[in-house]
């Protein structure tokens, strides 16, 4: 394992862990709630507990792995970043922080709290349950995914050299300004994650991450423009 989160293999490994945890977390456990046992659409927490069933948290089981990809990619992106990116990567390293601190919040709640306390039906879940578009745990959401896509944005200078990295550079800025988006929609139109154009938002989003990190996974050096450069101190 040491080997394998060493050098510019770990931006490699950390590109095939957001691969898996967007796909699995996003289609794939998807496909299975709906299924097995999908929500109806939101009128209250008593349809909401009526509904309940344990598969509906596998999203946010299979997260957790995405959410620890992107962890791991920021943090090799800095520990592999020349000088004159350092403030950059520095940057994305606390955006990547306030990313992992609202969405593992999030999730933690989701799996976690609401399955604890849906016996007794409080009142308080129709806003703490994603199940409600107009839930705050939407806002956790989708403002921590537009913190992970400012960090995107900001490392993607590092990525160049070949025709292939200069796609991924250009996916992560994409990244960006799509997770930015979608974030100010979520605050400017009721109910707009479940909304047609919500829904187009949420796959486009899905697809741009599968095929910027499958690019990461495949490529040498992860797609990271030139060898690191190391001074004697590691800075």
């Amino acid at each position: 394992m040491t080997a394998l989160l060493s050098g510019t293999q770990a931006v490699r490994t950390s590109g095939t862990l957001v691969l898996l945890g967007a796909v699995l977390s996003g289609p794939a456990a998807m496909l299975v709630v709906t299924q097995v046992s999908p929500q109806p659409a939101w009128t209250g927490v008593s349809a909401f507990a009526d509904n309940y069933h344990p598969v509906q948290v596998l999203p946010y089981v299979l997260g957790y792995i995405l959410l620890a990809g992107f962890v791991f990619f920021s943090a090799s992106c800095h520990a592999l970043a020349p000088a004159s990116l350092r403030m950059r990567t520095s940057a994305a390293l606390v955006f990547t922080g306030i990313y992992a601190a609202l969405i593992f919040t999030n999730y933690t709640i989701q799996l976690g709290f609401i399955p604890r306390v849906l016996t007794d039906r409080p009142a308080y879940l129709s806003v703490l349950t994603m199940a409600n578009p107009a839930s705050f745990a939407w806002f956790l959401e989708m403002f921590g995914y537009a913190a992970m896509g400012v960090a995107t944005w900001l490392v993607a200078p590092a990525f160049g050299g070949s025709r292939r990295a200069d796609v991924i550079r250009y996916l992560l800025i994409a990244n960006g300004v799509l997770s930015i988006v979608g974030a100010a929609c979520t605050a400017l139109f009721d109910r707009w994650v479940f909304s047609a154009a919500g829904l187009v938002s949420f796959a486009g989003w899905n697809l741009l991450v599968a095929v910027c990190f499958l690019l990461v996974a495949m490529t040498d050096g992860g797609g990271l423009d030139g060898p690191p450069k190391v001074t004697a101190r590691g800075a």
